[in-house]
């Protein structure tokens, strides 16, 4: 009876597979590195636009005319198209979810409270919470992640 002699095995065929079973073992670990980062870049995304909102709504209602300001209804006709204005730049953020409504005061009351007289400020305020809802790790907390844009502007009007 002969026995065959031993296989040769090539350092080429010995190292087939390490690779796959490297990245199997890597790629979990670097998708949950990097979902604080995404994480955290979608909070500051959200932020950023949030603030622009608000600045473009509160720029809108400080240059509204004078004789507008000092006429109740009109008054709060311009702070609803502020409103509106704040509204359609957050759309970008959620579409079809609930952001919250914006608050838009006058002198830090609803616009065309005070009647006969322009505000001295104007102000658009913009608050909302933020959950993981892409990878789902990052708990943060029962309110979440709460992001805040408030900007007040000198009514220039006056």
């Amino acid at each position: 009876m002969t026995t065959s002699p031993a296989k040769r095995v090539s350092p080429k065929t010995r190292q087939r597979g390490v690779a796959a079973v490297e990245a199997a073992l890597i790629v979990p670990i670097f998708v949950v590195l990097l979902t604080v980062p995404i994480y955290y870049a979608r909070c500051f995304w959200h932020y950023t636009v949030a603030q622009k909102a608000a600045q473009d709504a509160a720029r809108y209602l400080s240059q509204v005319s004078a004789a507008e300001m000092r006429a109740p209804a009109l008054a709060q006709a311009a702070g609803n198209i502020a409103l509106q204005i704040a509204q359609k730049e957050m759309v970008e953020l959620a579409p079809g979810s609930a952001m919250g409504v914006p608050v838009v005061q006058c002198d830090y009351l609803p616009c065309g409270t005070v009647i006969g007289t322009p505000p001295a400020t104007v102000r658009v305020y913009i608050t909302f919470s933020m959950y993981d809802d892409v990878f789902g790790v990052i708990d943060a907390g029962r309110f979440g992640l709460v992001v805040t844009a408030d900007i007040s502007m000198r009514y220039v009007g006056n």
